[in-house]
């Protein structure tokens, strides 16, 4: 029995979409100049999913790709996201349009809030300039900073979660609308989020209306698996995708060359990667590698159901009380600037 191919999506308009079940990523730290050519050797290795975001500084790179690819805009499923300064409900459009003018695109797939925080914009006018990348400063993507140089908390229109727990009210709800017309508006066949904990989405459920809660993006590997939360997205049907699939590095040593990883991707002829992102799958979540490495671009899409003992055995990997990410909003660059 093979794997799923794709997962269904809720869409705009009580209608569903198809989503590949494996993406390609496209952050990496440092220069950019890397990824106009890797992103056409994963669509022409076969890849069909692109997961993007504004703060990436890649969309024209992408859209290039895209275009130099060959491949019709219809077969490829795209997924982006807008930085916390995008996030009041006045703005969330304006950062849409931004990618798909950077992308030479009509619309995307898949449009997702980063982070359940907003932050404050220097000016609309600074939002209409700004621009990302590697080395962009908050000035440059037009974001508020405080006296100590942080970013200006929107705690009227962050999370009511995390509002509370500074003594402020915030509610996303104004936000998520915002972002229900960008589909209405047909910019957006579906539309979610990405790092939003279990009490931050249930603050949402009762605005879906037409417009459901299609995904939310997390960081998930055997490491932390984020096992509550994906179950809670399937009990909704919020389709789970995972950046950092490949856990990164412990101490300096990458995980994927922890001594399970390679003994099971040895037994299964695979590499690491292939291991983990079939690991992902096969638990009905949707991995997001990346890499720039032609033949690791192909290897990584090239998923295979594994045996229930080797799935237990990368389950088995899991750190009590789990390695994730504990974010205070109100830190310097806490909400990471290059991650996720």
């Amino acid at each position: 029995m093979s794997l799923p191919k794709s997962f269904t999506l809720r869409a705009a308009g009580r209608k569903t979409i198809e989503m590949p079940s494996v993406g390609y990523g496209t952050w990496a730290g440092g220069d950019n100049s890397w990824a106009k050519d890797a992103v056409v050797n994963a669509l022409k290795a076969g890849y069909r999913h692109l997961d993007c975001a504004w703060m990436y500084g890649v969309d024209g790179l992408v859209g290039e790709a895209i275009k130099e690819s060959g491949i019709p805009r219809e077969e490829i499923f795209v997924t982006t996201k807008f930085w916390p300064h995008f996030g009041h409900p006045d703005n969330v459009e304006l950062c849409l349009d931004k990618i798909l003018s950077g992308m030479q695109l009509e619309y995307v797939d898949l449009f997702l809030a980063h982070w359940p925080c907003v932050w404050m914009p220097a000016s609309r006018e600074a939002l209409e300039k700004a621009h990302a990348g590697h080395d962009a400063t908050p000035d440059d993507m037009g974001i508020m900073k405080s006296n100590d140089d942080k970013p200006v908390i929107d705690w009227k229109h962050t999370a009511a979660h995390i509002a509370k727990q500074k003594g402020q009210e915030g509610s996303f709800v104004p936000t998520w609308k915002a972002m229900q017309e960008c589909a209405r508006r047909g910019k957006a066949k579906a539309i979610g989020l990405s790092n939003f904990s279990i009490t931050e989405i249930e603050e949402l459920l009762p605005y879906e209306a037409d417009v459901p809660i299609a995904c939310n993006q997390i960081e998930v590997h055997p490491w932390l698996p984020q096992t509550e939360l994906v179950e809670f997205g399937k009990q909704h049907d919020i389709v789970i995708t995972c950046y950092s699939p490949f856990a990164g590095q412990k101490e300096g040593a990458r995980r994927l060359d922890e001594p399970t990883v390679v003994d099971l991707a040895k037994k299964n002829d695979m590499d690491g990667g292939q291991l983990l992102q079939s690991w992902a799958v096969q638990r009905g979540t949707v991995p997001l590698g990346k890499s720039a490495t032609p033949s690791r671009i192909k290897s990584n899409l090239a998923i295979r159901k594994l045996s229930d003992d080797d799935m237990k055995a990368l389950d088995g990997l899991a750190v009590p009380n789990g390695e994730g990410r504990t974010v205070d909003f109100t830190n310097k660059w806490d909400v990471p600037l290059f991650t996720g």
